[in-house]
């Protein structure tokens, strides 16, 4: 993996190999596209199991998922995956590793990157012109990521309980939010990186 990546040329990346190139959140689906693409490369291995409408991002002996966080957000937990395809996960394969690339995001200030993003996508989506219409403020666009380190990590059986009695694993991102169409978003496992278990890491 480089260790800064541009969103432009990552988008351009992503769109070259026809992945998910029109996502706004696109450090988490680069991340997982190019790392997917290393690791088969190098070690062999596949996609994951697909629980519902859950995939996980790469099976060799283990199941893992591939995240990417922002350090420098305001948020303390990061985003895992759906609940139930996670316990889903463990209780048929007996754990779930999770690899995270950390580090600094850029932000678009000015406005450019999303005016560039839109032109590549041939305008704006019916998403966004909905939100134009609601009056709702957009998110800034993220422009690169400097990566500062990977974070490795499995949980089994006996460590979801644990995490959530504890308080460094939550599982009610999401419980209660709506899609845009109206139906009921599923709920996702969220994780305390600074209070993780030294035990649970892996590298």
């Amino acid at each position: 993996m480089p260790p800064v990546w541009n969103g432009k040329d990552a988008i351009l990346e992503l769109q070259s190999a026809g992945y998910q190139w029109k996502q706004m959140e696109w450090i988490g689906w680069y991340f997982e596209w190019k790392a997917k693409q290393i690791l088969i490369g190098k070690l062999g291995g596949s996609d994951g199991p697909k629980y519902g409408n859950t995939r996980f991002d790469y099976r060799k002996d283990f199941v893992w998922d591939l995240k990417a966080h922002p350090g420098n957000s305001r948020m303390y937990f990061t985003i895992l995956n759906d609940v139930e395809a996670i316990d889903r996960c463990i209780h048929e394969f007996g754990t779930i590793g999770f690899i995270l690339a950390v580090g600094t995001v850029g932000y678009d200030e000015s406005g450019s990157f999303k005016r560039w993003h839109d032109g590549l996508k041939g305008g704006v989506s019916r998403y966004e012109e909905e939100r134009i219409r609601r009056g709702a403020s957009s998110r800034r666009r993220k422009i690169s990521f400097d990566v500062e380190n990977y974070l490795t990590f499995a949980l089994d059986r006996e460590d979801i309980p644990r995490g959530l009695s504890e308080g460094w694993l939550r599982n009610t991102f999401q419980r209660g939010m709506r899609n845009a169409g109206g139906s009921s978003r599923r709920a996702k496992y969220s994780i305390r990186l600074d209070w993780i278990p030294q035990e649970l890491l892996l590298v």
